[in-house]
């Protein structure tokens, strides 16, 4: 069986390369020009033309490429389990959903599509339990439905630095945005049960919002096998907050950059912890 995922589950490179996962790439316009995401030409200079106003935008994947990956996946003589982005905040599963679904018709081997219902490590830490069912030797359909029952328990939980990246993407309304910014909210934000990006709760300061996410973790954090911290262009911040969470938790979590695609709708500054409850939260 094999393994895959797109760019947005932000795994750290090596687990891709050492767990044999299969990734398709999310795609970014910046500058008149398309990059995949997470590309190296991206990594120098994404943020800093985000602060000097440029405007980065997003592609879904197409029928073309979708087919072009599950094609060559295909070859190998393996089913396929896919984990993807959510559904509702970008139709690229669904896309992939319908050319698995047209393959499967003329493939001896089948593609199963599962929707995160999540976004960044939240939707990573699915892949990663999938691995471990995986390597237990259940079926695909197996995997595929302990997954799903996993998927209200996956969390992602995060703060920005400055909301008018959320209201350029539309994530965010301009009157919500620009009362945040006049009032120094830095609102805790997270993915809800539906796939969609929800404000969770409105703290003021920057610091009270790292507090908040340490606390979010340390109240609901059940199982401490994956644990993460996630950031974009804010290093120390997130090894600061790595350290917090530790302490609160006692176990170290696993830092890693969010990718493009996250960051042209959060900009700059976005912190997060990703963990697994013991119930929806």
């Amino acid at each position: 069986m094999i393994l895959s995922t797109d760019s947005t589950a932000n795994l750290p490179e090596e687990y891709y390369k050492n767990l044999g996962i299969s990734m398709i790439p999310m795609q970014i316009n910046l500058n008149e020009v398309t990059y995949n995401d997470l590309s190296p030409e991206l990594n120098e200079n994404f943020y800093q033309a985000m602060r000097e106003g440029a405007v980065p935008t997003t592609n879904q994947i197409n029928d073309f490429r979708a087919k072009e990956y599950f094609e060559k996946l295909l070859e190998k003589g393996e089913d396929v389990l896919h984990i993807g982005f959510s559904t509702g905040l970008s139709q690229s599963t669904n896309t992939l959903r319908r050319v698995a679904a047209e393959l499967n018709a003329t493939h001896k081997n089948k593609i199963v599509i599962v929707d995160s219902l999540n976004a960044a490590v939240g939707e990573g830490m699915l892949v990663l339990y999938a691995n471990d069912y995986i390597k237990q030797g259940k079926s695909i359909d197996e995997v595929a439905k302990l997954v799903e029952e996993l998927v209200p328990r996956s969390n992602a939980f995060f703060t920005v630095e400055a909301l008018k990246y959320l209201v350029r993407g539309g994530r965010l309304s301009k009157v919500s945005g620009m009362l945040g910014t006049l009032l120094k909210i830095k609102p805790i934000l997270r993915v809800d049960h539906n796939g969609k990006l929800v404000a969770f709760k409105k703290v003021i300061s920057r610091r009270k919002s790292i507090s908040e996410l340490v606390n979010i973790c340390k109240e609901n954090i059940s199982d401490k096998k994956y644990l993460f911290v996630g950031h974009t262009a804010c290093l120390d911040e997130a090894k600061s907050l790595a350290e917090e969470v530790k302490k609160a938790v006692g176990v170290e979590p696993v830092i890693t950059d969010l990718s493009q695609v996250i960051g042209c709708h959060t900009g700059p500054g976005l912190l997060a912890v990703f963990f697994v409850s013991n119930q929806a939260i």
